[in-house]
């Protein structure tokens, strides 16, 4: 099957694959935000607050494309194209984070929500630590074919929600008895629910081959295209679940979004390890994806100062972290496009 698919992408110029991205990547986000819309109904119908939604819930649902993604790219024998998703990924949504508080100096986003939002930043920041400083030593050790690293991060990665939700001291909103529309409501959203995470399934590995085929038409590296194209198209839903909670006025929701997506995309490096049976999935990648796990931890930790910074800062359009996380993602890019050239 994907021999077949590169034959039909491979050997007629970047257009065809680049074009197979976008088409895929436009199917995704139509499946992914009908998947963040029920999720959201689930969440409300069980009377789960906004912090769950966004840190939990809907940051996992909107991390499903990344999720398929990567499993195809390891069923595929592609690991470099799962990994460069995942760190990608977190670029592309702090980016977006960054420019929707740029576009609001006035009323900064990142100024105006709750101060535990560092602590979900700052679980991102060490699971992508700890997940880059693997990719330089070639892997930290195994246990089987899995690597002791992936095993690491998710065991902090439940640790430390555990952490996030005792300072949180959150407790599932009280709701009325459920009524009969609402208990249908509920089943009809889980039902859709499914579909969607079924179709998703269905076209993630079409991303995967495409991006092989790009990389090869225009011999530029995996990692560059997987981290700067397939990173952004598998975000389009935390763009669109994010944009829409800014604009709703649900910020903690917007920002719990993205800080969760990103430590829980961490932990998919986890599944991928599990799914990848030819060894530890971080010892046989590029050393590449070093550098977008040091991009990913500059942008999170600009986001956490921004955060931490606003009882300190006199009112005014300040938007400096924003500022810095844009060019830390220049940067970053910058820096995988010259080491895919040389």
């Amino acid at each position: 099957m994907k021999t077949a698919l590169l034959g039909l992408l491979e050997g007629h110029g970047p257009l065809p694959p680049l074009l197979a991205i976008l088409l895929v990547g436009a199917l995704v986000f139509v499946l992914a935000s009908r998947l963040a819309r029920d999720a959201n109904t689930v969440a409300a119908t069980t009377g789960l607050g906004g912090l769950w939604i966004g840190s939990v819930l809907l940051a996992a649902s909107t991390s499903l494309p990344e999720v398929f993604t990567n499993l195809n790219a390891a069923a595929l024998d592609a690991p470099d194209v799962g990994v460069a998703d995942l760190f990608g990924a977190a670029l592309a949504n702090m980016l977006i984070l960054a420019l929707l508080d740029v576009a609001r100096p006035r009323q900064r986003l990142l100024h105006q929500v709750a101060t535990e939002h560092a602590l979900l930043g700052l679980l991102g920041i060490v699971l992508a630590a700890i997940a880059g400083s693997a990719i330089l030593v070639r892997g930290w050790g195994r246990l089987g074919h899995v690597g002791v690293e992936t095993l690491t991060v998710g065991a902090i990665y439940v640790a430390g929600m555990r952490l996030v939700y005792r300072s949180l001291a959150i407790e599932p909103e009280p709701s009325a008895p459920a009524s009969p529309e609402a208990r249908t409501d509920l089943w009809r959203a889980v039902a859709r629910f499914g579909l969607a995470a079924t179709g998703l399934a269905a076209v993630t590995p079409l991303l995967v081959v495409a991006a092989e085929a790009l990389a090869v038409e225009t011999r530029l590296s995996v990692t560059f295209v997987g981290t700067l194209l397939v990173g952004m198209t598998t975000s389009f839903p935390e763009l669109a679940a994010t944009v829409s909670a800014v604009r709703l006025g649900a910020l903690d929701l917007a920002v719990g979004n993205v800080f969760g997506s990103v430590a829980f995309n961490m932990v998919v490096l986890l599944l991928l390890d599990l799914t990848y049976v030819r060894g530890p999935l971080l010892a046989a990648v590029s050393p590449d994806h070093a550098v977008a796990a040091l991009a990913a931890i500059i942008c999170v930790a600009f986001g956490v100062m921004a955060i931490l910074s606003r009882v300190q800062r006199r009112p005014g359009p300040v938007v400096a972290e924003s500022a810095l996380i844009v060019v830390a993602y220049g940067l970053g890019v910058w820096l995988l496009y010259r080491l895919g050239t040389g």
